[in-house]
């Protein structure tokens, strides 16, 4: 299979019919997703962030050995019924790719009683191709792979989470092949929400590392600090403000780094350097988001996660992306 990234092909979203002549082609290619954040492929499935059991660290593995999505069709699958949104075509050879969500319960062939179940073909795709967590699988996907299980994912829990209209409360239906909603009784149009948060990794003048453990994360987890862009505020404000509340320290610069889709279920994830005034110490955990805040250098960090003391964050977060870029290479698993 192509890693080409497809063409979005927006123009094409609002052809009359498009969905249902996708459906009706047996060559259209499928995407199955469903709403909590999980997507079938051609692989054992994988349901948790950390650890990877049974998954080879996608560095270690062997080029041209990235997961790809299951090998589906819509010749594999009647699609009367379900949800589909289209997510455009290949570049290279110009194939479609529709993204089907898979209801709510349909992961078992039959039911207790052996009973045929709502979508039996289906069920049975999702026996050869069970559903993994993206979050699990993101960083070993090929990025043809990557490409459309991020979109895909985002309108599922999109779709799930709204609908009823925001201003008048009735029904919404779908538009431009999934990629808005129309509400029923107003007519108001409205499209994917995404909400922009920043992370950061922090060094001090010394070049170490600030990684923080937040209130609700399993014993030993450290990351780095992130939150959401306020209104009114702009990206590199929000890495100043949330360092000072999170931690009770101040930066001194800010400098962009990258960015991440992160459709859990709707983020954009703006990845940055931040340096901290000199002499600022020491760190002071907010006890409610935070509560603890570590300053590590590289060998005290790397000890650290070699011992089982700090759980870094999974391989498909930036957040891991951010502490390796600092501490020069990979770490850990």
């Amino acid at each position: 299979m192509t890693t080409a990234r497809p063409d979005r092909d927006a123009a094409r979203r609002t052809r009359p019919g498009l969905l249902e002549a996708l459906a009706a082609d047996p060559a259209t290619r499928l995407v199955l997703v469903d709403a909590r954040g999980r997507v079938s492929l051609d692989a054992p499935a994988q349901h948790t962030d950390l650890p990877l059991d049974g998954l080879t660290p996608a560095r270690d593995r062997p080029a041209g050995e990235a997961l790809e999505l299951a090998p589906v069709t819509a010749a594999d699958l009647d699609l009367a019924g379900l949800e589909t949104y289209y997510l455009g075509r290949e570049a290279l050879d110009g194939a479609s790719w529709l993204a089907v969500v898979v209801p709510d319960g349909t992961t078992d062939l039959a039911d207790a009683e052996g009973a045929a179940r709502p979508h039996a073909d289906l069920d049975a795709l999702l026996a050869r191709f069970p559903l993994s967590a993206l979050r699990a699988v993101g960083a070993h996907l090929s990025a043809l792979a990557a490409c459309l299980a991020t979109p895909a994912v985002a309108l599922a829990a999109w779709h799930a989470s709204h609908r009823y209209c925001p201003a008048c409360g009735a029904r919404t239906e779908r538009a431009e092949a999934g990629w808005a909603q129309r509400c029923t009784g107003c007519g108001r149009v409205s499209f994917p929400r995404t909400d922009p948060a920043v992370i950061m990794s922090v060094t001090d003048e010394r070049d170490r590392i600030v990684l923080v453990h937040g209130s609700t994360w399993q014993a030993g987890r450290f990351s780095t600090i992130a939150g959401f862009v306020e209104a009114g505020e702009s990206a590199e404000a929000a890495v100043a403000r949330e360092v000072a509340e999170e931690t009770g320290l101040r930066v001194a610069s800010v400098e962009q780094v990258a960015t991440q889709p992160w459709p859990f279920p709707r983020s954009l994830m703006l990845g940055y350097r931040a340096r901290l005034e000199p002499g600022e110490e020491p760190a002071r955990p907010d006890g409610e988001e935070v509560t603890d805040v570590r300053v590590l250098s590289r060998e005290e960090l790397a000890a650290a996660v070699d011992s089982g003391r700090i759980v870094l964050p999974g391989t498909t977060s930036i957040a891991r992306m951010l502490i390796e870029d600092w501490f020069g290479g990979p770490l850990g698993r």
